[in-house]
């Protein structure tokens, strides 16, 4: 199912690099099947409808997805015994899913040729080991070990960006780059000067913003800047921004996403009934927007839509997955359940739309039998479709990464 690649296959053209990166996987050649296109932008509330979670081919709705060439998006779901990476691609997801074991800590992402990736990592009783494999549209997986980079377990690793990662060295926040030459993972030379919980690549600034708490729980960030050489700059910390990571019971760290205009937006908790957002515009941070919850939810996934927007996806801890839709200068909007069956699970993923849709949230549904769950999001419609599933356990993580389309 997998075919681990050797070193004598790895040689890459190093000049194809730029192009790639540029394209953002346009080397990776589908067929057409419609006009593409970025979601709409509320301007105000959104009322998402819920959906069924019957069948593979979902309801509630929608229009089947109208993709542009290169649309894909990539599900990495893990349980206590298993796991499994699903692909979508030209509209449809693939079947059957192809098999992940010993997954402890993973991340999905898109490398700088649009393959689509899962880097994780496996413990055994001496070490920790690193794997990832990639994939251009899901019918064919290369598997890889990695040499070059060696992130902490049992820390997340988070996708930074296109062939950016970030991971805990020891000393630090780490970030890692994808090297094609050697097709291998590799820590750039300096660590962050904080521990970050939360890091987003910049395009018009050339930069990764990196998000994280100070000793009193400030929110704070710093910079580094590619122009720069890759040095950091000097921690920002907001002394009017206060982070609450729970008591007892923890909750999600502050998490960022960049716009499609390069501005970043954090969303961080201010009590376990309430969350925030600001914003990170023309280097200034605006003062923070506040909602209250009507549910209990301690890890929210977040990402931004084609249109500017952001969705933070909400598991609640009864049992049931809603969603709210946060306008850029207008505010937030109303609470939506999408699915009321879905499991309490802490560990969901986002990603922003593809083939027309505003963004697609993964999580975990089903009883004893976990089931792998996609929620397309499209304006005030939802429909959730059932891509996966387990024998005898339930998904405990799952991770999403979208790739846009191109034009060829």
């Amino acid at each position: 199912m997998f075919e681990r690649v050797s070193a004598g296959r790895r040689a890459i053209a190093a000049g194809a690099i730029l192009s790639a990166l540029a394209a953002c996987g346009s080397e990776v050649e589908t067929e057409a099947t419609g006009a593409g296109g970025g979601g709409s932008a509320s301007s105000g509330g959104t009322s998402v409808s819920s959906s069924s979670t019957g069948g593979s081919g979902g309801s509630g709705g929608l229009p089947a997805p109208t993709c542009a060439p290169g649309e894909a998006a990539i599900v990495a779901a893990v349980g206590w015994q298993s796991g499994q990476v699903i692909v979508h691609h030209e509209g449809k997801w693939t079947t059957p899913s192809y098999p992940m074991q010993g997954a402890d800590r993973m991340t999905t992402y898109v490398d700088v040729y649009g393959h689509l990736g899962v880097f994780w990592t496996e413990t055994s009783t001496d070490s920790a080991l690193s794997h990832f494999m990639v994939t251009g549209d899901g019918t064919k997986f290369d598997l890889y070990d990695v040499e070059g980079w060696f992130p902490l377990v049992p820390s997340p690793v988070l996708t930074v960006g296109v062939s950016l990662l970030m991971g805990n060295a020891g000393e630090g926040s780490s970030l890692a780059h994808f090297d094609p030459d050697a097709y291998d993972w590799y820590p750039y030379p300096k660590l962050a000067p904080f521990e970050l919980t939360s890091a987003v690549r910049t395009i018009s600034e050339g930069s990764v913003l990196g998000v994280g708490l100070s000793n009193l729980n400030e929110l704070c960030d710093a910079q580094v800047f590619w122009s720069d050489g890759g040095g950091w700059t000097e921690p920002h910390c907001r002394a009017d921004v206060k982070v609450f990571m729970g008591n007892e019971i923890p909750v999600a760290p502050p998490q960022a996403v960049v716009l499609p205009n390069d501005d970043v937006v954090v969303v961080y908790h201010e009590s376990y009934a309430r969350i925030a957002a600001t914003r990170f515009h023309d280097g200034v941070w605006s003062a923070p927007e506040s909602i209250s919850l009507e549910i209990q939810s301690l890890e929210p996934a977040i990402t931004a839509t084609p249109g500017g927007d952001v969705i933070v996806a909400l598991p609640s801890t009864s049992g049931a997955l809603s969603a709210l839709r946060y306008v850029p200068g207008v505010g937030w909007g109303e609470l939506v359940t999408i699915d009321p069956t879905a499991s309490s699970t802490v560990s969901i993923g986002a990603a922003p739309g593809i083939c027309g849709d505003d963004a697609l949230i993964a999580y975990a549904g089903g009883g004893i039998d976990g089931e792998v769950r996609v929620a397309r999001l499209r304006g005030e419609t939802a429909e959730v479709s059932t891509i996966g599933s387990f024998t005898e356990q339930a998904p405990k993580n799952i991770r999403m990464t979208t790739r846009p389309g191109f034009s060829p």
